[in-house]
């Protein structure tokens, strides 16, 4: 980016005029090129000319609500951002916010440096890997293989593409009697998947999901254990059918995402767009069909062991999936549910001293490569402090 058009939108970020298109150009540099001494230059000085009003005497808490509601919002606005009259004041201390994603935990509020962090030193690079179970037993350990053919069964051409796993029928058998794929991913990792039907699968960390690699002519049922968020293609007739734990979701074609991870309490269905019949799993079998839900867009329904159905909530579909772009999104979170999903992505474990697991959190963030990075974050919003001890994350007041 030339260094003009880089001034220009940081001149259209600061006076609110920015879209969009811009404001994602913006970020996306941002993160980039964050590390570099050009822009850490540049955001220095925006905070060294910014003169904040009083209205910027927030608490820790409200501010970070506040940057990370303005960030969350680019996503869904499509018109110039009309924002209120602290932003003004505030702009070059959220552009600097943001850049803390990248920044290796220097926190740049207010021009004064002395938040800055140093960066502890544990690694906690995932050590297994994402693998496919073929029907006859073999295991593929996808990241060892080069793009092309994995293999073929009953007619069925497994191949994989730039991390996408795909199936191509080249026998068009009409058999109702398929074999059966699953594939896994480990903490810290994700995957896609592209069914013969054509419907794409995107498989969040630690999760797992069993389908046929052929569906037969009445039904396309896979098993999901996880979050996968799916993008069923359209067949009236043919209806797609999701197991998990606690519920059985039917759709004709839809995207909706489903989180049924075994260590929770909670089996989450989300309807991002189009229909589905969501039905709850008994003792023994699923029950009857005036136990089940139909969801509508922006709906979720929660079920949890302990009731025989589900409730059902109004939510930002967007945020419940952007985990495929790589994001945390909580959503005014008990701490111990936001600290879960960290432990899925980064492999740690998690313990919580003076009552912070019940504490609440809201916002977003990227996953950042580390997971120091990401908690430095987390601490400097004055919500919580961690210490590091060995694998294990200690969270307290």
């Amino acid at each position: 980016m030339e260094k003009d058009r880089l001034q220009e939108l940081i001149v259209k970020y600061t006076s609110g005029q920015i879209d969009k298109p811009e404001l994602t150009e913006l970020l996306d540099y941002v993160v980039a090129r964050g590390e570099s001494p050009e822009m850490q230059s540049l955001l220095t000085k925006l905070l060294e000319t910014t003169n904040a009003d009083d209205s910027l005497q927030l608490d820790a808490d409200a501010l970070y609500r506040r940057i990370t509601h303005a960030y969350r919002g680019v996503h869904r606005r499509k018109s110039p951002l009309r924002l209120p009259r602290w932003w003004h004041g505030a702009a070059a201390v959220l552009l600097a916010a943001i850049c803390l994603w990248v920044f290796k935990g220097d926190i740049l509020f207010g021009g004064d440096t002395s938040y800055a962090k140093e960066m502890r030193t544990v690694t906690t690079t995932p050590t297994d890997k994402p693998l496919l179970r073929l029907a006859d037993g073999r295991t593929i350990y996808l990241d060892s293989m080069d793009n092309g053919a994995l293999a073929t069964e009953d007619g069925i051409q497994i191949s994989l593409q730039n991390g996408t796993i795909y199936y191509t029928d080249k026998a068009h058998s009409s058999t109702d009697e398929s074999l059966e794929n699953t594939i896994i991913t480990p903490k810290g990792r994700q995957y896609q998947v592209v069914l013969p039907d054509g419907s794409k699968l995107w498989l969040n960390a630690a999760s797992t999901v069993s389908y046929p690699i052929r569906f037969n002519s009445k039904k396309r049922e896979i098993t999901v254990s996880g979050e996968v968020y799916l993008e069923v293609e359209h067949a009236a007739e043919w209806p797609f059918v999701v197991d998990t734990k606690m519920q059985q979701i039917e759709v004709v074609g839809t995207k909706f995402n489903v989180s049924a991870y075994s260590d929770d309490l909670t089996t989450k269905t989300t309807l991002v767009d189009g229909r589905v019949k969501v039905s709850f799993v008994g003792e023994a079998e699923i029950q009857h069909a005036q136990n089940s839900i139909m969801l509508k867009p922006g709906q979720q329904l929660v079920s949890t062991e302990s009731e025989k159905g589900g409730r059902v909530i109004h939510v930002d579909p967007e945020e419940m999936v952007s985990w495929k772009d790589n994001l945390f999104v909580f959503s005014d979170e008990e701490i111990s549910e936001v600290m879960k999903k960290v432990s899925r992505w980064y492999d740690v474990e998690i313990e919580y001293l003076d009552g912070m697991a019940g504490k609440r959190i809201g916002g977003s963030i990227p996953r950042l490569t580390n997971v120091e990075e990401l908690m430095n974050a987390l601490e400097d919003t004055g919500l919580l402090h961690y210490k590091m001890e060995g694998g294990t994350i200690v969270v307290m007041r």
